[in-house]
């Protein structure tokens, strides 16, 4: 399910989160303007939550939680993010519009076949159970480890090895939290030229969904901050470093896709972290996707370092390679605002 899409039929149809807050069980509901007030609990401040109804960012005083109508949603009902988007999508008869239509195709599953294999957005991505991980030892790895991704973080991402490819195993996901496919990383340092770093293990469209976006969705609306960057590894290592607002695209490019669910999150400030040896103008062109200033005003940067004070030329070193401190001054010192 798209959450982009989601979460702008919410905003379209501001009496659904009258609607959906009354459902979960949010008591003395009522509309100030542009929010919605309530109580958490029956009997309790009538205003200790609100819900701005123009971008969801929602408040929930008696919590201290700060984030979205999905991040208030899923504190109340207790569930999982796939669990929590599902739910929102029953309560308001919620339909993706690119799901794929039904409908029946000559010659049986020949052609059901060959649609799949369309890169269309009117057609869903397959996804599968979480059960595909059994495939897979869930046990932190030595490589990614000596990388300065920690054990507990690389549990929570449920990054694994396949002993079939000797790759290890890293889960991505879509919008709504269901595993999408798996790419593999060689578990050796060096790569000889007829080898390949990386490739997927089970293959998918990664310009269709973004790494850390479901497993750092809640940290991201909290903070109202995001940063970007290219590869797993990006999210994983700022992960470690306690900066959970981390989300990969996979590559050097941004799809359509991508940019608008980076920009459905309302982050106040966004951080384009591209790896070195990325020519300036390719950052710029990133960053510009992400602007806005016509329903709510963001600060977009991108990181620069044009005299390689911190990652040396021909490194292609991510901007998360550096250590904590480092990366803290690579980001006061080198940050370009749009």
């Amino acid at each position: 399910m798209n959450v982009s899409n989601l979460k702008n039929h919410i905003i379209e149809n501001p009496e659904y989160i009258e609607l959906i807050l009354e459902e979960v069980g949010f008591h003395n509901i009522s509309r100030r303007g542009n929010e919605i007030r309530c109580a958490r609990e029956s009997g309790r401040n009538p205003t200790s939550v609100k819900v701005n109804i123009d971008t969801l960012s929602s408040t929930c005083f008696s919590t201290n939680l700060k984030g979205d109508l999905i991040t208030l949603v899923q504190s109340k009902i207790y569930t999982t993010f796939p669990n929590t988007i599902k739910k929102i999508a029953n309560i308001i008869d919620f339909k993706d519009k690119e799901k794929q239509e039904e409908f029946v195709l000559p010659f049986g599953g020949f052609f059901k076949k060959i649609a799949r294999l369309r890169d269309d957005d009117a057609f869903d991505i397959e996804t599968y159970s979480e059960d595909i991980l059994d495939r897979f030892e869930l046990t932190p790895n030595l490589l990614f480890y000596e990388d300065g991704i920690l054990p507990s973080v690389q549990q929570e991402f449920k990054i694994g090895y396949d002993s079939v490819t000797s790759r290890i195993a890293v889960p991505w996901r879509t919008f709504s939290g269901e595993i999408v496919g798996i790419m593999g990383r060689l578990n050796k340092r060096e790569v000889s030229e007829d080898e390949v770093k990386w490739f997927p293990i089970l293959s998918f469209p990664k310009s269709k969904t973004l790494y850390g976006f479901v497993e750092n969705y809640n940290h991201i609306r909290e903070k109202e901050f995001i940063m970007i960057g290219e590869s797993e590894k990006f999210t994983l290592q700022t992960h470690s470093k306690g900066l959970n607002v981390g989300v990969s695209l996979g590559g050097s490019f941004m799809s359509e896709v991508q940019a608008n669910h980076i920009k459905s999150l309302f982050p106040k400030v966004i951080l384009v972290g591209m790896d070195e040896g990325l020519s300036q103008d390719h950052s710029i062109e990133i960053a510009r996707q992400l602007k806005s200033d016509k329903y709510y005003r963001n600060k977009v940067g991108y990181l620069y370092d044009k005299k390689n004070d911190y990652l040396p030329k021909g490194s292609k070193l991510a901007p998360s390679d550096l250590d904590k401190n480092s990366l803290k001054k690579l980001i006061e010192h080198c940050t370009v605002w749009v």
